[in-house]
C-alpha cells in the first residue's frame, strides 16, 4: 500500500515539476527567440563564435566560485530541513566555504586577467570584462547559494519562478547592451545579469522563512567542509566539460574556420532546449527524492517510473525539433547558418542518450558515490574530446562533434543501466 502511494506521488511530483519546468521554458524560448536571433543578425556566426568561448569560462566559474558544494547543500538541506542543529550546521559550512572560493575566484581573474582573454578571445579587447566578471563573482555565487536551499527544500515553483526571471534579466540585458555595444555588449550581459538576480532570490528567501539570520555564522567544522567538499570534487571534475569544449571549438577555428565553430554553437544552444527543460528538472526533482531515499525498492520505483517519463518527454521533443529544423534555423539564426541542418539528427539523437544517463548518473551525486562518479565523468569526458579531435582530423567537418556526442553518450547511458542493473533486474546491489 505505502509503495504504490508513494509511486503515484513520485509520478505526480515530477509530472508537476516537469510541466513548472516546461512553462517557464517556453516562455524562455520566446526570450531566446528573440535573444538569439538579435544576436546572431547583429554579430553573426564569428560574434557567437566568441560568446561561446565566454559562456565556457561562466560555466567553470559556476563551479569554482560556490566550490562546487551546491549539490551538497541540496542534499543536506533536504536530509536535515527537521534537525535544526544539522540544518544550520550545514548552511553555515557552506557559506564559509563559498565566500572563500568567490573571493579566491575573483583574486585568479583579476591577477591572470591578461591570460585569460587572450586564452578565450585572442585578443586583450575585452579584458575589461573579465575585470568587471572579478567585480560581480561574490553575488553570483552568493546567488548560487541561496537557489540551492530553495531547491533542497523543495520549493520547485520558486526555484523555476527565479531561473525564470533570471531569464528575463539576461533578455533585457542582452537586448540593450548588443544593440550598443555589439559583441562586447554580448559579452558584458553575460558576465553581469544573473548577479542582479539575487535581490528577487533575497525575497523569495525572505518571505518563506528558509532560515534566520540569527543563526547564520561562518563555520569551520572539519566534519561538515569535508563531507560538502567531497561534492566539491564532484563538481571540479565537471569543469573538464566547459574546457573540452573550449578546446573542441579552438580546433575547428583552427582546422574549418570560425565560421563553422559558430555554427556548431549554434546548434548546441538549440540543443540547450532540452537541457533547460528535461536537465534541470532532473536535476531539480530528483536530487532532493534520492537522497531521500534509504529503501532500495523504494528507489528502484523512482527510477525506473522517472525515467519512462523523462524519456517520452524528451523523444517528443526532440522528434519536434528534428522536424522543425529548417524553419528553427531560420526563425533563430540566418542564412549563414544552413549547414547546421546536417548536425541535427547526431545532436538530437545524443541529447536523448545523455538525458537517460543523466538520469541514472544523479543518483551518483544523491548518494556521495565519489569515486564512480570521478572516474565515469572523466572516462566519458576524455572520450567525447578524443572522438571530436580524431573525426575533425579525418575530415569529417562539422558533424565531427555532434557525431562524438552522440556515440559518447550512447556509451555513458549503457555503462549507467550496468552499474545500476539492479534497479532494473535485481542482480546485484548498489
Amino acid at each position: 500500500m505505502f509503495i504504490t502511494f508513494f509511486k503515484r506521488k513520485i509520478k505526480e511530483d515530477l509530472v508537476k515539476v516537469l510541466s513548472l519546468t516546461a512553462l517557464a521554458n517556453l516562455i524562455k524560448i520566446g526570450i531566446n527567440l528573440v535573444t538569439t536571433k538579435v544576436i546572431a543578425v547583429i554579430i553573426g556566426p564569428n560574434g557567437v563564435a566568441i560568446l561561446g568561448q565566454f559562456t565556457n569560462l561562466m560555466s567553470t566559474l559556476t563551479t569554482t566560485s560556490t566550490g562546487g558544494v551546491s549539490n551538497g547543500i541540496v542534499r543536506y538541506v533536504s536530509e536535515y530541513k527537521d534537525n535544526e542543529t544539522k540544518y544550520y550546521g550545514y548552511i553555515n559550512s557552506a557559506l564559509s566555504i563559498t565566500l572563500f572560493f568567490s573571493a579566491f575566484s575573483a583574486l585568479i581573474l583579476v591577477l591572470f586577467a591578461k591570460q585569460i582573454c587572450f586564452g578565450l578571445f585572442s585578443d586583450l579587447a575585452y579584458i575589461s570584462i573579465i575585470y568587471i566578471t572579478a567585480a560581480t563573482i561574490i553575488l553570483y555565487s552568493a546567488n548560487s547559494f541561496l537557489l540551492s536551499i530553495i531547491n533542497g527544500r523543495k520549493l520547485y515553483d520558486k526555484f523555476i519562478l527565479i531561473n525564470l526571471l533570471s531569464s528575463f534579466t539576461g533578455f533585457t540585458f542582452t537586448l540593450i547592451l548588443v544593440y550598443f555595444f555589439k559583441v562586447y555588449g554580448a559579452l558584458l550581459a553575460l558576465a553581469t545579469y544573473q548577479s542582479i538576480v539575487i535581490l528577487i532570490t533575497i525575497q523569495i528567501v525572505r518571505k518563506n522563512n528558509l532560515f534566520s539570520l540569527r543563526n547564520i555564522s561562518i563555520s569551520f567544522s572539519k566534519e561538515k567542509w569535508l563531507q560538502l567538499l567531497g561534492y566539491s570534487l564532484m563538481a571540479v571534475v565537471g569543469l573538464i566539460w566547459p574546457l573540452i569544449n573550449i578546446l573542441i571549438r579552438s580546433t575547428i577555428i583552427a582546422e574549418i574556420s570560425i565560421s563553422s565553430a559558430g555554427i556548431w554553437e549554434g546548434m548546441t544552444r538549440i540543443s540547450g532546449l532540452i537541457t533547460a527543460i528535461v536537465g534541470t528538472a532532473i536535476s531539480t526533482y530528483f536530487l532532493p527524492h534520492f537522497s531521500e531515499i534509504v529503501e532500495e525498492s523504494i528507489l528502484k520505483k523512482e527510477v525506473i517510473s522517472g525515467l519512462k517519463i523523462i524519456l517520452v518527454v524528451t523523444f517528443i521533443i526532440v522528434l519536434v525539433l528534428f522536424f522543425f529544423k529548417s524553419i528553427i534555423i531560420n526563425i533563430l539564426y540566418t542564412k549563414e547558418f544552413v549547414s547546421m541542418k546536417e548536425l541535427f539528427l547526431y545532436q538530437l539523437s545524443g541529447d536523448f542518450f545523455w538525458v537517460a544517463k543523466m538520469t541514472l548518473s544523479i543518483i551518483f551525486i544523491a548518494k556521495a558515490m565519489i569515486k564512480k562518479y570521478v572516474f565515469f565523468e572523466l572516462f566519458f569526458g576524455l572520450m567525447y574530446l578524443g572522438l571530436s579531435l580524431l573525426f575533425i582530423h579525418c575530415g569529417l567537418g562539422l558533424k565531427s562533434v555532434p557525431l562524438a556526442h552522440l556515440i559518447y553518450n550512447l556509451i555513458y547511458f549503457i555503462a549507467m543501466v550496468y552499474i545500476f542493473r539492479n534497479l532494473f533486474f535485481g542482480k546485484s546491489r548498489i
